[in-house]
């Protein structure tokens, strides 16, 4: 559940109906979110590898069962 774009969509809702309930959980739930997409930690490359033509690369989930072939 994105609450950032919940909150502010609430936030600007209550606001234009003049109703200070929905604009006060409004802006609680974007500062949640906007604090949940801040702390989060950056995604990061595992591994990168070109390709060349006729080459494969096997990827293996540790611990599942079924193997996933890409092909490129």
């Amino acid at each position: 559940m994105d609450f950032l774009r919940t909150g502010i969509r609430a936030l600007a809702g209550g606001a234009r109906r003049g109703n200070a309930l929905v604009a006060g959980l409004g802006t609680a739930a974007a500062v949640v979110g906007a604090l949940r997409r801040f702390r989060r930690p950056g995604k990061r490359l595992l591994y990168a590898r070109t390709l060349r033509p006729g080459e494969s690369l096997r990827i293996r989930h540790v611990g599942a069962d079924e193997q996933l072939e890409v092909e490129g």
